[in-house]
């Protein structure tokens, strides 16, 4: 048993460094922004036709602008 505490107390040191690196993590961490994009490349879906909740959709190219971040 007194081993066991011996080892516990040596131990300890390298736990907290362990757990210090873990809260140091959870507090500094950089939130990213979601980005949406297609998931299928466009060449694969431009033109065909889909048929989803009973409706037919065919995709076709359009520009747009993009929304100006602040």
């Amino acid at each position: 048993m007194l081993r066991l505490l011996e080892a516990v107390h040596r131990a300890s040191p390298f736990f907290s460094f362990v757990m210090g690196l873990g809260f140091a993590a959870l507090l500094f961490h950089r939130t990213y922004g979601e980005k949406r994009s297609l998931a299928i490349p466009l060449h694969d879906t431009v033109g065909k036709v889909v048929r989803t909740d009973g409706k037919c959709w065919r995709y076709r190219v359009e520009d747009a602008t993009c929304e100006s971040s602040p």
